[in-house]
């Protein structure tokens, strides 16, 4: 251990014996921070690994909005920061995690990280997201600057989010085990919190938003200032950017206009084109009005259940999102295979989202649809075309989906006569509609959904070879429920979803040990039921959950830690082709604790 970190270890110590710190030992922020833990009564020796699920605490509609706010910055961070024993996430002013991305399993240090797990000084002393929360500013800790002796390996850092009128949202925060260029990942953090600011101004439907740089390359990125403007030329609220770029103070603007600032006028009658604006003092930027339409509003709370159910702690699954995530950025259309309930249209839109989710996804399922009406729902018709069309015609559900995402969900269920025209649309990129000579350009990406054994649907002449190959560019067959390593950890988020209270040990057996034949989707209307029934008890029981489960006979004895371990550094084996020193890279451990786990 460096001198550093061992002199604070020991000053560590006899500071929570009631003895003072050396001066200039650490940042004032951090010793404010010592000071508070070990008044809330907080031990060094204190660990946090064995903390019960029931401290979990349940999300509220603000912390779910907040989430799906974040969520799309957090996996961008991830594609260049994210690594084994390393973690993202966003918590809300109370400390309590809402979002959190991670490569981890059980046997990760990190583990403990879940959503609902909170993080404040009385409950894990000085970490950089409950430094950031009580000193509302960046903070960087390394090893034993933290206070638990559990952290001293770690490195974290962490900046406050704000909301549009400056009020602390929460903060976002990296943590891990290993080194980091301190400053390059506080500047990355930065951009981040930065980004979902501003994605907060597209909320703002009553007002004009005004996008401010001194360099018009910058317009339109996570730099730019924001500015709100009513439709009586007052400033509703600007964001930091905007603040500095202005040379206006705080967050109160309500009593500016625009031409305190700028003749704005010739901008807020143009097109969404970049103009120079000349300030009142003399000084120049350069100015863009962006267009209500092209706005890119918060994504909808449901965006968080759909990709933390896709990417849960299961490595063999986690491996093939990132396949697919690679593929599908790159163009490649992807098969998805599973049983009815595995999460395909999740896996889909989860696929979608961390590509462009700004672009349109369309789903349609072939077998869903009356087969006398699926062409032109696919394709569009002009007016006239057959009696009850619309007036003006449609354009289908192939152009809606142009510049964006097309699902065929239950694509084995499509009749062989549009299999055929499918093929010739996916190979010329071009639509036309029925009742109609004109073609339109066509560019999706194309995702393909089925639970049936095409191979043996080819045979039967039921499904076209060459719609198969064309479709199938990468094939991910998802596994079911009952194969899933993480299902504790799905059970428990999507408790703490529907709100339901803990669960009895009872009911954590009939849960984990059920077949689950409708996978996800059955296990989410059974916790549903089970909140509802259990509404107001202080735990959720057996007579909670439906008739099926609590019929189905006792639970068999739950399988010991050991075997757990084994069945999760089997399934990270598999997921690695058999690389020991990335499977021991992913699971946080070193390859000689992978070897004596396999050996035991």
């Amino acid at each position: 251990m460096p001198a550093y970190q061992q002199r604070l270890a020991i000053a560590r110590q006899r500071f929570a014996e009631g003895e003072n710190l050396p001066a200039n030992l650490l940042p004032d922020a951090v010793v404010d921070s010592w000071v508070r833990s070990r008044a809330a009564g907080v031990q060094p020796s204190d660990g946090w690994q064995a903390r019960p699920d029931d401290d979990l605490q349940p999300l509220a509609e603000q912390d779910l909005q907040l989430a799906s706010c974040v969520q799309p910055e957090i996996d961008r961070l991830w594609e260049h920061i994210g690594g084994a024993s390393w973690a993202l996430f966003c918590v809300n002013p109370d400390g309590v995690l809402v979002h959190a991305r991670q490569a981890y399993d059980l046997l990760s240090p990190l583990s403990p990280l879940q959503v609902g797990r909170r993080l404040q000084e009385q409950d894990l002393g000085t970490t950089a997201p409950a430094c950031t929360l009580a000193e509302d500013k960046p903070i960087i800790l390394t090893g034993n600057q933290h206070y638990l002796n559990d952290f001293e390996r770690f490195f974290c850092v962490s900046v406050p989010l704000r909301g549009l009128r400056g009020e602390v949202l929460g903060a976002l925060d990296i943590t891990g085990i290993g080194d980091r260029q301190a400053g390059a990942v506080l500047e990355q953090l930065n951009h981040a919190a930065m980004a979902v600011e501003n994605r907060l101004f597209a909320g703002l439907s009553d007002c004009r938003i005004l996008s401010l740089q001194h360099d018009p390359h910058l317009l339109g990125t996570a730099l730019q200032g924001l500015l709100a403007v009513a439709a009586d030329g007052s400033i509703r609220c600007a964001n930091r950017a905007a603040q500095r770029l202005l040379g206006l103070n705080g967050y109160n603007h309500e009593h500016l206009t625009l031409e305190h600032l700028f003749d704005a006028n010739n901008l807020l009658d143009a097109r969404p084109v970049a103009q120079q604006l000349i300030l009142t003092d003399g000084s120049k930027l350069y100015g863009q009005l962006i267009e209500p339409a092209v706005r890119k509003p918060a994504p909808a709370p449901a965006r968080l259940t759909r990709t933390t159910t896709a990417q849960g702690s299961d490595a063999l699954l986690n491996q093939q999102l990132a396949n697919a995530h690679k593929a599908f950025s790159a163009g490649v259309p992807i098969l998805l295979l599973g049983e009815t309930g595995t999460g395909k249209e999740v896996f889909a839109r989860t696929l979608h989202e961390q590509w462009n989710p700004q672009a349109p996804f369309v789903a349609i399922n072939c077998s869903a649809i009356p087969e006398s009406l699926i062409e032109a729902e696919l394709f569009g018709y002009a007016e006239g075309t057959f009696t009850g069309a619309r007036k003006g015609g449609s354009s289908g559900q192939l152009a809606a989906a142009h510049g964006g995402t097309l699902l065929l969900d239950e694509i084995g269920d499509m009749p062989a006569a549009l299999q055929t025209r499918l093929l010739r649309v996916l190979q010329e990129r071009e639509i036309t509609s029925l009742g109609s000579s004109v073609r339109r350009p066509l560019d999706v990406r194309v995702i393909s959904a089925t639970h049936c054994d095409l191979a043996q649907r080819m045979t039967s002449q039921l499904f076209r070879e060459d719609l198969y190959y064309r479709l199938n560019g990468l094939t991910i067959d998802l596994p079911p429920l009952r194969l899933r390593s993480d299902l504790p950890l799905l059970i428990e988020r999507l408790r703490l979803r529907h709100g339901a209270p803990p669960l009895h040990p009872d009911v954590v057996q009939l849960l984990q040990h059920h077949t689950w034949p409708g996978n996800i989707r059955q296990l989410e209307q059974t916790l549903r039921l089970a909140a509802a029934l259990a509404s107001g008890e202080p735990m959720t029981l057996p007579c909670h959950l439906p008739a099926d489960l609590q019929s189905s006979g006792s639970a068999p004895e739950p399988d010991d830690l050991q075997a757990t371990l084994r069945r999760t550094i089997e399934s990270a084996l598999q997921a690695n082709g058999g690389n020991i020193s990335a499977t021991a890279s992913q699971l946080g451990i070193s390859r000689t604790t992978l070897y004596k786990k396999l050996k035991d």
